[in-house]
């Protein structure tokens, strides 16, 4: 299996997106109460009758006054639970003592692949595999062409949401309602991107739809038609995706997954994608395994008793 080769990058998101006032807005907007702690971090609550739920996606290196904090919050808020999905760089020795367990149960990608965009076109270009490089040029020489659109437009939205519903009902993946695009697309504005590539005649191939947040941009959906899927063109859409979003000021591009070992269950289908994500470099960045709190004495005696993980 031919993979391109991978160096240690010097590089670093300023932010995870999942800690945005964008990203915020959003989950507001789909029936999440947010909060936050004094030095900013996001909870995302969702109510339920049975007991508020809470999920704090890659805040940045928690201290413990943070967890505290934390902790008081959704007390106060009657939550069943505390999951934490903690940043690649968490001091996980944080969660020792403070009755947090692993849970196998991620709502975030666990693995993913950071390319590095500060990189001048030249070194991206070689750090690509053979294969990859050829498949540009052949895709190239056939008459794809790739278009990168601002902000897009529902109509210009709902063209490729037909892809990503498509593929992800193949691949067994979740697709979100097409109106969470749209709110996504008024929350982020310019900051949201469609990728899209045609063939010569100008049928849709594939496309990408992304985020950005500060120094940022992440990989949100994407989809393929079944003619893609046997020609070229995906891999000329990565490219110019990347040549576009370094254009627009972004450091770092992450992929948004790839397949873990650690998770054979949630990722098992995924080595397809991840091989051709790795065939493009970039630096693979493994998150902890999430963690959790149950603040609730039933959900933890049930967890315990039927081996549950929430």
């Amino acid at each position: 299996m031919e993979i391109a080769q991978t160096h240690q990058i010097d590089m670093e998101r300023q932010e995870d997106i999942r800690q945005s006032e964008g990203w915020e807005k959003y989950l507001q907007a789909i029936g999440w109460k947010t909060g936050r702690t004094s030095k900013g971090i996001l909870i995302a609550i969702r109510p339920s009758f049975i007991g508020n739920f809470v999920k704090i996606q890659h805040p940045r290196k928690i201290e413990k006054e943070d967890l505290e904090e934390i902790e008081s919050i959704c007390r106060r808020e009657k939550c069943a639970y505390i999951k934490i999905e903690p940043d690649y760089d968490q001091d996980l020795s944080i969660f020792d003592g403070r009755g947090y367990r692993p849970t196998h149960s991620p709502n975030c990608v666990p693995s993913t692949i950071f390319m590095d965009l500060t990189r001048t076109e030249e070194n991206m270009w070689n750090e690509f595999s053979h294969s990859a490089r050829y498949s540009i040029n052949r895709a190239v020489r056939e008459g794809y062409k790739v278009k990168n659109i601002r902000k897009p437009t529902e109509e210009q939205l709902k063209e490729s949401y037909e892809l990503f519903y498509c593929t992800a009902k193949k691949k067994n993946f979740y697709m979100p309602p097409f109106r969470e695009f749209l709110v996504r697309v008024d929350l982020f504005g310019d900051k949201s991107y469609l990728c899209e590539v045609r063939n010569k005649d100008g049928e849709l191939q594939s496309s990408k739809f992304c985020l950005g947040h500060k120094n940022m941009v992440l990989f949100v959906s994407g989809g393929s038609s079944e003619t893609a899927r046997k020609n070229k063109s995906g891999y000329l859409l990565m490219w110019e995706s990347m040549k576009f979003l370094k254009s627009e000021g972004y450091g770092v591009f992450d992929l948004e997954g790839k397949y873990d070992e650690r998770f054979p269950i949630q990722t098992g289908n995924w080595e397809g994608f991840s091989h051709f994500k790795e065939k493009f470099g970039g630096t693979p960045v493994e998150f902890p395994i999430p963690v959790i709190k149950f603040l609730s004495g039933i959900y933890g005696v049930a967890s315990r008793l039927m081996r549950v993980d929430f």
